[in-house]
């Protein structure tokens, strides 16, 4: 993996071997790698606060992690802090702090936001119906023996999609080109939703190669000077080729659960 501190600290690649899963800014100039935002959108909008997407983060090397940090942004009241360390065999252990540097009470969720090529199949255990935000058309998806699944095709779109929902077990794969990527997170439960927002969402651009995974969790008070820790493993595996990468397939769900436990 490589971390970008003159970019928002953000994530610029993530490979297993030679193969890339993020989409680099050759696809989005602005909107590549994996980034993370404060929770809900409709308090800042649109484009993300600049000093926590996009601008330099100071860099900390530990012994066997990297820390890097955001200026303080006094239009959120927000400081960011991430840190990145190797986990067990292929797998990326990243903690995001909040931090509180305003003289006020703030509420918010983390949100980490990962762009990937088209042409995976996206899925997760499915969990609780709730009602949340309509922004953009949803993915017809299907729900089979209690997973999620959706195929995203390469080619473009009419217009582009978003799908928000409320999972359960705290992972989502995409399976792509005979490699899974998996990220496994806190469970929480709808009712610890930000505001019109969810745990789990994927986007779909409607004209470029690139999706976004999307995860948040838990819509926290934060008093001055407090912060909030949200901890994401992302994992890296070769698909066995006797396991059926197709909607439905309980080979690869099990060879999931089997990686994360």
């Amino acid at each position: 993996m490589t971390i970008d501190p003159k970019k928002g600290g953000r994530i610029a690649s993530f490979k297993l071997g030679n193969y890339e899963f993020l989409a680099g800014k050759d696809i989005e100039p602005d909107n590549y790698g994996s980034t993370f935002w404060p929770s809900p959108q409709s308090n800042w909008n649109w484009p993300p606060p600049a000093v926590l997407d996009h601008e330099p983060y100071q860099v900390e090397n530990k012994d066997k992690s990297i820390k890097v940090t955001s200026e303080k942004d006094h239009s959120t009241g927000f400081q960011f802090i991430k840190e990145f360390s190797a986990g067990k065999k292929n797998r990326l252990d990243i903690t995001y702090s909040i931090v509180n540097i305003s003289q006020e009470v703030k509420k918010v969720a983390p949100w980490e936001v990962t762009r990937a090529h088209k042409g995976g199949l996206i899925f997760f255990p499915n969990g609780e119906a709730f009602t949340g935000k309509k922004a953009f058309a949803q993915a017809p998806t299907e729900t089979i023996n209690g997973v999620v699944w959706y195929k995203i095709e390469k080619e473009k779109l009419k217009s582009s999609l978003l799908n928000i929902a409320d999972g359960s077990e705290g992972w989502i794969a995409y399976a792509i080109d005979g490699k899974l990527f998996i990220k496994k997170f806190e469970d929480i439960k709808p009712a610890m939703f930000a505001p019109g927002e969810a745990e789990i969402s994927f986007y779909i651009s409607g004209e470029t190669d690139y999706i976004e995974i999307e995860l948040q969790g838990k819509y926290e008070s934060l008093n001055p000077g407090e912060k909030s820790v949200f901890k994401v493993e992302w994992t890296a595996a070769d698909i066995p080729a006797d396991i059926k990468v197709e909607k439905g397939s309980k080979e690869l769900v099990e060879f999931v659960r089997g990686i994360i436990k």
